[in-house]
């Protein structure tokens, strides 16, 4: 990546600048339950949290609510694998 010192200085400005808004801070600060969905953003993703907490500020916490049910799903059918052979033991 040194061959493109425009691109490292542009992901050094990105990094350490501050150049991105936080959207979900300003909607955390009225509610707790934003707040805990901001923080379970950041640990179940880096990259779409990064992009998600930029949205706008009405448009952030319900794809942030969403983003996180979809991930919840995903959790659950990726655990359905763990039953294969003993369908008979869910309930």
């Amino acid at each position: 990546q040194l061959s493109r010192p425009l691109e490292v200085a542009a992901a050094l400005r990105f990094k350490f600048g501050g150049l991105l808004k936080n959207h979900m801070k300003q909607a955390a600060a009225n509610s707790a339950d934003v707040a805990f969905c901001d923080d379970m953003l950041g640990k179940v993703s880096r990259s779409f949290a990064a992009v998600i907490r930029q949205l706008e500020p009405g448009l952030c916490v319900d794809i942030c609510i969403f983003y996180l049910v979809l991930r919840a799903l995903d959790t659950v059918e990726d655990d359905m694998e763990a039953y294969k052979g003993r369908e008979k033991d869910k309930q």
